[in-house]
């Protein structure tokens, strides 16, 4: 590949004139399949496009402005020209501050569909290493790097109306400790799934950065009571919390999403072996908050399975930023295949060539029938099924079921060969 010229020093402009620059070469380079605007740190701002065989950079310094607002705004002024739609040119700017809360390099990428002239771009933000904060940034901006674990909590020092949930204080530490434990070790797999993987940097660093613990009111389903180890103590009982947030709630629209979600353990041997993601309200906050239901089974998955879907499920609510049912559009159905697509490539990274074997030997089947599959459970023969499980450190029927499955679906994304019909796939499949 070759790659045009570019300036080794950033270009210092106003915000108009790169705004001006950046939509007029977006228009002029009518081939352009791959659009990234990117911060690259000192408040510089790069910006790529990328050709058949061409890649044309550049670089540049926006004088007296936010970097990271700059970067917004030319989502907004792009958005007319590639196109983007409005759920794609909405959600750049959430999926954009959650990297830079991480304190990483946010990197916002758009993709053009094949063979879709006129239709939306594809969109995604991807987190590099680096610092991305200057003294140019603004006051919404100006996050620092995030030091600590949102999970280094003292039970000791527990919130009044969590102290109410329980017969005396000494339950409270005990169930809080037990919880704490169910949190770290989930998150402790997630971490293991992730690491070297560039894809899943992001979703960990939301796990770590943006995940505190939840604790669920008893007998209200969707409250929960939020614990964090830089926030303030609060000393209102749970009424006064409840009646609160009851106040603060507007009716009528969609609500907002905490930036933070919570990570809810649940106690008690059940037969839920997976972690799942839901919407409650936090009462110490006040607000809609995202959570990641974590179960303590008496037969828990694999290690490597755990932490596979816990990024799945932390990689769902990522996308998810107000608390109402989405419009089950194309651009849902989208958003459904490049989750399916993440949950792929972890198990391409973690499982290596014997996840890949399965999912060629599906592969091969699905051309045999010329349709979906009528058994797609007598696919894998002994040996295949015997290494996949190997893979994983050892898996049950159960969970062995499972991973099969998922490799189905990705040999039917192999077949269709594209993201845009494998979400027609997921569609039609739906009902």
């Amino acid at each position: 590949m070759t790659t045009g010229a570019s300036e080794a020093d950033p270009r210092v402009v106003t915000e108009r004139e790169f705004l001006d620059e950046l939509t007029s070469v977006t228009r002029a380079r009518t081939a352009t399949e791959f659009l990234y605007l990117m911060a690259q740190g000192d408040g510089v701002i790069g910006v790529q496009w990328e050709q058949p065989g061409v890649d044309h950079p550049r670089r540049y310094r926006v004088r007296d402005s936010c970097p990271h607002c700059v970067v917004l705004e030319a989502v907004l002024a792009l958005a007319p020209v590639l196109p983007l739609d409005v759920m794609r040119a909405g959600r750049a700017r959430p999926q954009y501050e959650t990297v830079l809360r991480t304190g990483r390099l946010p990197h916002l990428a758009f993709a053009r569909r094949a063979g879709s002239a006129g239709e939306s771009w594809l969109g995604d933000c991807h987190a590099v290493d680096g610092d991305p904060h200057t003294d140019a940034d603004c006051a919404r901006h100006a996050v620092p790097a995030p030091t600590g674990d949102l999970l280094d909590l003292r039970p000791g020092a527990l919130p009044r109306a969590l102290r109410e949930l329980y017969p005396h204080d000494a339950a409270a530490t005990a169930d809080l400790r037990q919880r704490l434990r169910i949190a770290r070790d989930w998150r402790a797999d997630a971490q293991a799934v992730a690491s070297g993987v560039r894809e899943a940097a992001a979703t960990w660093a939301f796990l770590r950065t943006s995940c505190v613990l939840g604790v669920p009111v008893p007998g209200a389903g969707g409250l929960v009571l939020t614990v964090a180890p830089d926030r303030a103590a609060d000393d209102r009982p749970l009424t006064e919390l409840h009646a609160a947030a009851v106040r603060s709630l507007p009716t009528g629209g969609p609500l907002a999403y905490a930036q933070r979600a919570c990570l809810v353990p649940e106690l008690g041997a059940g037969s839920q072996r997976m972690p799942s993601y839901a919407g409650a309200v936090d009462l110490v906050g006040a607000a809609p908050v995202r959570t990641l239901r974590l179960p303590a089974p008496r037969r828990p998955l694999s290690a490597t399975g755990r932490g596979v879907l816990l990024l799945y499920e932390a990689r769902h609510a990522m996308g998810r930023h107000v608390a109402a049912a989405p419009e089950r559009d194309s651009a849902y159905w989208e958003s459904e295949a490049a989750l399916h697509v993440f949950e792929f490539t972890l198990l391409e990274r973690v499982a290596g060539r014997h996840y890949q074997d399965a999912v060629a030997a599906y592969v091969q089947a699905l051309r045999r029938e010329g349709d979906l599959l009528a058994r797609p459970h007598k696919v894998l023969d002994r040996r295949r099924r015997k290494a996949l499980s190997t893979a994983f450190g050892g898996l049950d029927d159960e969970e062995l079921h499972l991973w099969a499955s998922v490799a189905y679906r990705n040999a039917i994304l192999v077949l269709l060969g594209d993201p845009t019909a494998f979400a027609a796939h997921l569609r039609r499949q739906a009902g």
